[in-house]
């Protein structure tokens, strides 16, 4: 019969829900920050039928900010810029139709400097 040990991977980050401590602090420190915002910028008199609209300001805000955080942790951010950066047509996107031929090297207008002997420098 065989053993089953439990194997704990220490190269690997600690996740609770699929989000590492860190990036749980961040949620945190920018959800509240964003939640005192909204709250003190939406009136509390504008309501979704019953619904405050503070209160629904803050769940979209937190919904987009781990949304946010888990595109982050899937593709790295550059690779976000460049992506929103070439569709938005910013950047240059012209790619050569068929491959051109390389130049030769050595190119004819080099010219080759003549071997030297070494010579020793007295003073």
């Amino acid at each position: 019969m065989s053993l089953v040990h439990r194997v704990i991977i220490l190269n690997k980050p600690l996740k609770i829900r699929g989000f590492t401590a860190i990036q749980w602090v961040i949620l945190f420190l920018v959800g509240g920050i964003g939640g005192l915002a909204i709250f003190n910028l939406v009136p509390k008199e504008l309501k979704f039928g019953n619904f405050p609209a503070n209160i629904a300001a803050v769940l979209l805000y937190g919904t987009l900010l781990m949304m946010v955080v888990t595109a982050l942790e899937m593709k790295p951010l550059a690779w976000w810029k460049n992506n929103f950066l070439y569709r938005l047509k910013i950047l240059p996107t012209v790619y050569l139709p068929h491959p051109e031929s390389a130049v030769l090297y050595p190119d004819s207008s080099i010219i080759e400097p003549g071997s030297r002997k070494e010579e020793f420098y007295v003073q």
